[in-house]
């Protein structure tokens, strides 16, 4: 990826700025809520490089990596001023919400329409509708590339050549085939669709699961953070973990119930209970 030296120069710039810590995060949003400017543009420059890395996500949909920035860093200022650090979350856990929110908006707007090829855009529809069945099918769970290639058959890189759709500006909105209610909008925002709030009780939870997933049998930890996509990986079926740990898909399968029990039992003391039913 060519950067102008435009480019070059703010990432180096905002490279030099101090990142925020969770301390000074409270402090600066109480003072934020008093009208203080200057705590504003504290939280905001603390956190400006977080923009730039979730901004790479949506390369590839018609805008630059500066315009992305430029878009997600008035996402980071609204999460900014909206911030309530009594929730108990980081501050980069609420505005990252904020930040795709607002590059997909800039991304609708700004962008062209155009048509796909034919065999293309039919992938494209099919693409969608694959995602909602696994979706569906792994309890409200984004299936991952592997899956969705497994499912349609094609190659992964087949996949992820059609939506970056040639590296060409594609309206977020607009159907990709006659008659076909696929958009691009369905796909990527997807894994974005909770409001803030919700997300944020979301980011909570996930938090919580990791300390007690940590107190648990090793084994049975990362069938479940696979399972659930609850980390850096996953979520994975249960014969892509079978595969992995050299297991049959009945025994993850009896491996997976057991953690759950096991966690559920550990959950209640805490007050999760009801979310892992």
């Amino acid at each position: 990826m060519l950067m102008d030296d435009t480019l070059k120069f703010y990432l180096r710039e905002i490279g030099k700025i101090p990142l925020t810590t969770r301390e000074e995060e409270k402090k600066l949003a109480k003072r934020i809520k008093k009208g203080d400017e200057k705590a504003l543009n504290r939280l905001v420059e603390g956190n400006l490089r977080f923009v730039v890395k979730v901004a790479q996500d949506y390369l590839g949909y018609g805008l630059s990596l500066a315009d992305l920035i430029t878009e997600g860093n008035l996402g980071l200022i609204e999460g900014a001023k909206r911030f309530d650090p009594s929730r108990g979350v980081k501050f980069v856990s609420y505005a990252v919400w904020w930040i795709r929110q607002s590059i997909l908006r800039g991304l609708s707007e700004q962008s062209r329409t155009i048509r796909l090829p034919i065999k293309q855009g039919d992938l494209l529809a099919k693409l969608n509708r694959v995602y909602q069945q696994l979706v569906q099918e792994k309890g409200g769970q984004g299936p991952t590339l592997k899956d969705l290639a497994e499912r349609l058959g094609v190659k992964e890189e087949h996949i992820q050549q059609v939506l970056e759709v040639s590296r060409e500006p594609l309206s977020l909105d607009a159907p990709v085939v006659e008659d076909e209610n696929a958009t691009l909008m369905n796909i990527i925002t997807s894994k974005d669709s909770l409001g803030p709030e919700e997300a944020l009780v979301n980011q909570t939870l996930i938090e919580e699961l990791e300390k007690l997933l940590d107190e648990m049998n090793p084994r049975e930890a990362m069938i479940l953070r696979l399972r659930y996509g609850i980390g850096d990986e996953g979520p994975l079926t249960l014969e892509q973990i079978g595969r992995r740990l050299n297991l049959s898909r009945e025994r993850i399968r009896q491996i997976e119930q057991e953690a759950k029990n096991k966690l559920r039992k550990r959950a209640m003391s805490k007050s999760l209970g009801d979310y892992l039913n």
